[in-house]
């Protein structure tokens, strides 16, 4: 019985605690740490195994955001979430409640606009699609407080206040936007190789935002870089330096088309893009460089190629 509750729900309390604290390895510590009190709860007054666990999770989690809050702060650079490969990460169990599309790696980042309840809130109305009275339930709120909750943290990342929970859904998995990142991976590979980083302005907006992620542990911009032209010169100064000289892989992580910089067989690079509402331009790059961020491209496969 207790294999087969964890069966279950792992892969779904997994997303779940992802998608809030946008680090893989916290999330499998916090699922590891809630099936092993799991196991020593007298089960008889548990009505609904899935709220309870889903409320276990999220509990942990906001205690995390919030005790971590200092870490971010002394944190060198820009924070980015930690990108995941898409093999592996979702079974059966969990398709049927949660909308993979979600997972993105541009969603990630956009959540950490949001404070820890409201994190939780989004998360669980958007992703795992529960109800407002359970999800009331499940943070010990007011069904009133929940509605108004989700209706700020639509409001902290720019989209309008409504709730039938489909926003987010709708903006990032729309096909259109998918054949496009595909267009602009193949355009990237071409420029990396060629040192040429023009062609790439067909598809940046003017104002094009690039921000890098090395943690202090390698050399990375320590601030957002903002403008086509900067974000260009700057691509191209890498280029010119031999820091592309290893070559790009096309690779999909969490569910999109990416860039893996591959040396000596050593993921030491990853670049994830993310689009404008009306797909027409693309807004921000994302550069990945934290080794201790590209370590599951790292344990024998680099994720599935496009």
């Amino acid at each position: 019985m207790q294999e087969h509750v964890y069966r279950t729900y792992k892969s779904m309390l997994f997303g779940l605690a992802y998608r809030m604290l946008g680090s893989a390895a916290d999330a499998e510590d916090i699922v590891h740490d809630v099936f092993a009190q799991y196991l020593q709860t007298d089960k008889r007054d548990i009505a609904n195994e899935r709220a309870y666990l889903t409320k276990m999770t999220a509990n942990r989690c906001i205690n995390v955001l919030n005790s971590a809050r200092h870490k971010r702060e002394q944190y060198i650079g820009t924070w980015l979430p930690e990108p995941m490969p898409d093999e592996g990460w979702q079974d059966e169990a969990s398709a049927q409640t949660e909308r993979k599309e979600m997972i993105g790696y541009a969603y990630l980042v956009m959540l950490q606009r949001m404070t820890p309840l409201e994190r939780a809130v989004y998360v669980l109305r958007e992703a795992l699609r529960f109800e407002y009275r359970e999800i009331a339930e499940i943070l010990e709120r007011t069904e009133l407080s929940c509605r108004k909750t989700y209706s700020r943290a639509r409001k902290a990342v720019g989209l309008d206040a409504g709730g039938d929970g489909t926003g987010l859904s709708k903006e990032y998995a729309k096909p259109d936007r998918v054949r496009l990142q595909y267009q602009f991976v193949e355009v990237f590979l071409r420029a990396a190789d060629s040192g040429d980083f023009q062609p790439l302005v067909t598809y940046l907006k003017e104002e094009v935002t690039l921000v890098s992620d090395g943690g202090g542990k390698v050399r990375a911009a320590i601030k957002p870089i903002l403008g086509l032209e900067r974000v260009l010169a700057f691509l191209t100064g890498l280029s010119a330096k031999g820091r592309f000289e290893a070559g790009f892989r096309p690779i999909r992580m969490n569910g999109e088309p990416g860039l893996a910089l591959v040396e000596a067989r050593k993921c030491t690079m990853l670049i994830s893009i993310e689009w404008e509402p009306d797909g027409s331009r693309i807004r921000h790059l994302y550069i990945i460089v934290n080794p201790d961020k590209l370590q599951r491209f790292n344990r024998g496969s680099l994720g599935t190629s496009l």
